[in-house]
């Protein structure tokens, strides 16, 4: 894969977002490659903001190219499907419409609608995101499971949403599962929950890059996998829907006093 599109897998994430503060960090572990078959991407829409993170099938440029196809109809998809659990239908659709075989991709599908106090969200075959709160850390547990992108074919079911309530100050950490299956030399597996409310920094950029520090040091330098780390920093959820209930009562005033024509 060219080092151009290497390098659009690996664009900054807009920061703030929003209302939203995030930050992200790669480890690809194939020699001279920028990336491998781990993605994630954010933007703002219609609907809120959205974030995805994935992981394709596979290793090397094979897995970077079905990685580049998930990003690109995430970015496309995501400024036009109303609702969540259908804009992972879509980039379904696309990733199963591939030629060469069976490519998938694990994925986890968040949105936060302008001034709400919860985040939705759709996992697709993913790790569960790590919700960090009052110096805690805890896996969100009430994900709905579907398949990963490109195998929806093996359900019946519709793909479904959760909702998860936030607080002020409230942080997701998704990850892929390059970070929760680095191992120690007694071959332990790297424990992320506790790792990341011991490291915690209120600045996301340096959280993030001590805790990579950490887990490199921790799996002696020798990740088996590609690793990615998103995270998202809700910062004064109550002030932004505050703000925003207030907008809204505003609107219908405003809209009464036009002139009928």
């Amino acid at each position: 894969m060219a080092e151009t599109a290497q390098r659009e897998m690996l664009r900054p994430l807009p920061d703030p977002l929003g209302g939203l503060r995030t930050a992200v960090r790669y480890e690809a572990t194939q020699s001279g490659a920028l990336v491998g078959g781990d993605v994630y991407g954010a933007v703002r829409t219609p609907f809120g903001v959205r974030l995805f993170i994935g992981d394709a099938m596979g290793k090397g440029l094979s897995a970077a190219g079905t990685a580049m196809e998930a990003l690109g109809a995430f970015r496309s998809l995501a400024q036009r499907e109303r609702r969540l659990s259908a804009l992972a239908q879509r980039m379904d659709t696309v990733l199963a419409g591939r030629d060469g075989g069976v490519d998938f991709v694990t994925a986890l599908l968040i949105e936060v609608a302008d001034g709400s106090e919860s985040a939705e969200l759709v996992c697709c075959g993913h790790p569960p995101p790590l919700l960090i709160r009052a110096g805690r850390a805890t896996f969100v547990d009430v994900l709905p499971p579907s398949p990963p992108l490109g195998l929806f074919g093996l359900q019946d079911d519709w793909c479904r949403a959760s909702t998860v309530p936030l607080a002020d100050n409230d942080r997701l950490l998704l990850y892929t599962d390059g970070v929760t299956e680095a191992r120690d030399a007694k071959g332990e597996f790297y424990p992320l929950a506790e790792r990341a409310a011991v490291l915690n920094d209120d600045d996301p950029g340096t959280f993030l890059d001590v805790l990579t520090a950490d887990l490199i040091h921790y799996s002696m330098g020798k990740l088996d996998d590609d690793a990615a780390l998103l995270l998202i920093d809700f910062g004064e959820v109550r002030a932004r829907a505050r703000q925003a209930r207030a907008e809204s009562c505003q609107s219908p005033q405003k809209s009464a006093t036009r002139p009928i024509r």
